[in-house]
């Protein structure tokens, strides 16, 4: 495209699990205004555009997927609105914060704090266990290695991880170790977690099961979350559907 110009713990876990397997029932309020918004999103390579004026929302609690076919824009709408790029034209916000308008350094601190991540590759550190792996976040913005190990290891519990803290990602199958990327994308407690394509290296089965875990898990507590997929399964368990084509939102 050319350039166009400018509870108990038992019963949380329980909880936790019954929306995971439910995840694609579950409906955010509609009463609530949006926690991640993009406003006449652009975003330029050159003379490619790679966003073209895209306006999308997510409420609290609701999980959207974003699909396309490759190279349309998906991906860079999503490090758009996780503050990774920034836009060149339109408005982010999270929880009413005006993202784009912050600089490299506040974006940082707002992507550790208030954000989680799943990657298709899980992006998990090999030399550490799981459970470190899921604190290493929390220890990076400050909070003691005893108090980040112990939100770490309640938060693989509810992933269904309790047995396997120690175990390091080559010790684990795709699927668990999925599970720790999810717990360490959900140990900050975040306003919205991204997801890139997080069953693509996933057969069937598993992948229907880590993307209900990570759908029900994260909007159980509330976050908004946003998920880049091709799989039409994938999609059909999030609560709604865009598609970006040639960088616009398209009923295509």
């Amino acid at each position: 495209m050319s350039h166009p110009g400018p509870q108990t713990q038992y019963q949380q876990d329980n909880t936790l699990q019954t929306n995971a397997q439910h995840s694609n029932v579950q409906h955010a309020n509609p009463q609530h205004p949006p926690v991640l918004a993009g406003r006449g999103l652009f975003k330029y390579y050159g003379q490619v555009v790679g966003l073209a004026g895209v306006d999308v929302s997510v409420r609290a609690g609701e999980a959207l997927a974003v699909m396309g076919p490759s190279g349309n824009g998906k991906t860079t709408l999503l490090h758009v609105l996780a503050g990774i790029l920034s836009p060149d034209q339109g408005e982010v916000w999270l929880a009413g914060e005006r993202v784009d308008q912050l600089n490299d350094a506040a974006r940082t601190v707002l992507r550790r704090r208030r954000l989680g991540f799943v990657f298709q590759d899980n992006q998990l550190l090999a030399e550490l266990p799981a459970d470190e792996n899921v604190a290493l976040p929390l220890m990076v913005d400050g909070i003691s290695r005893r108090d980040a190990i112990a939100r770490a290891r309640a938060t693989l519990a509810q992933v269904g991880l309790a047995n396997e803290v120690n175990r390091r990602p080559g010790e684990l199958s795709g699927g668990q170790a999925q599970r720790v990327a999810i717990a360490r994308a959900l140990v900050g407690e975040p306003q919205a977690v991204f997801a890139d394509e997080p069953t693509g290296a996933l057969d069937a089965t598993t992948g229907a099961q880590v993307i209900d875990l990570l759908i029900g898990a994260a909007t159980h507590r509330g976050a908004a979350v946003v998920v880049v997929t091709h799989d039409d399964a994938v999609a059909a368990r999030c609560h709604r559907v865009v598609r970006i084509v040639d960088g616009r939102v398209s009923e295509r």
